[in-house]
């Protein structure tokens, strides 16, 4: 890890004039970005400070585009309990399209067809450079930072008999995949980050980072075995338990309810969802 790192919390963030920019939050409290003032920095390929400031009026997804969301499934073995499934012995692999992308306060627009609609919380890596067949102790160094994440999901299309035990259609509709609101620099992140998700204020998942089954390190170096990495990808770590589709009476999210996904040191996304023809 660099010595001294070019951010702390990046964010990417219209101005009051609605001008893009890159920026970082510093070590400042992470519960008031919105009109707060930030140190600007050149741009996506360029995080370098330009000694500029300017305030913060509508937070961005942290990254522009993705060109693939790589995501992991059963890596918490509370979730694999309560989904009655075996620990795997490998990191089970599925993706999410580009367009999955949304921002920390999108408007998820559900289609008609995603039905059972249920949330994921994710601590989700930003791949920093291209690269295969990277070995564990060479990974964090494509690692650009960690951000949060919500894998939503529809277990209409997930469950059988449709989805023919494959995840990927269940969960690739368009802003299916909300990031932010920041990207924390590796070299600040700890093994115990705190996961939380709330839906409307009730809190359905709690866990920490550290009981993850397979590590950032491990995660990475298989899934880019034999398999070229982009840069820009970003890989979904896996959801802790309490997913509404396990929970008594299956809760799932209608139309108007608001998520948040919190983890420590990376701040809130905070998502109403839309369901069409309901608005």
């Amino acid at each position: 890890m660099p010595s001294n790192p070019q951010f702390h919390n990046l964010i990417r963030f219209l101005d009051e004039s609605l001008v893009e920019h890159y920026g970082d939050v510093g070590e400042g409290s992470l519960d008031d970005i919105i009109g707060s003032q930030v140190e600007l920095l050149h741009d996506a390929n360029d995080l370098t400070r330009t000694g500029k400031k300017a305030v913060v009026h509508e937070l961005l997804s942290p990254i522009a585009s993705a060109p693939i969301f790589v995501c992991i499934g059963l890596n918490y073995r509370d979730h694999a309990k309560e989904a009655g499934l075996e620990i795997p012995p490998n990191p089970v692999v599925f993706t999410k399209p580009p367009d999955a992308l949304a921002g920390p306060t999108s408007e998820i627009v559900v289609p008609s067809a995603a039905k059972m609609m249920d949330y994921e919380a994710e601590l989700c890596i930003i791949i920093s450079k291209t690269g295969k067949n990277i070995p564990e102790d060479d990974a964090l160094s494509y690692v650009l930072g960690f951000t949060a994440g919500n894998d939503l999901s529809s277990r209409y299309w997930q469950r059988a008999p449709r989805s023919g035990g494959q995840y990927s259609f269940a969960k690739s509709f368009d802003g299916f995949a909300p990031l932010g609101p920041t990207i924390l620099h590796p070299s600040f992140a700890t093994e115990d980050l705190q996961v939380q998700t709330r839906v409307n204020g009730q809190v359905r998942q709690s866990a920490s980072t550290k009981e993850m089954i397979f590590t950032v390190k491990q995660i990475i170096a298989h899934v880019s075995n034999g398999t070229t990495l982009r840069k820009g990808t970003v890989i979904m770590t896996g959801t802790p338990a309490g997913i509404a589709g396990k929970m008594p009476g299956q809760p799932w999210l209608k139309h108007g309810d608001v998520v948040e996904i919190e983890i420590s040191q990376i701040g809130c996304l905070k998502n109403k969802l839309v369901f069409e023809g309901e608005q």
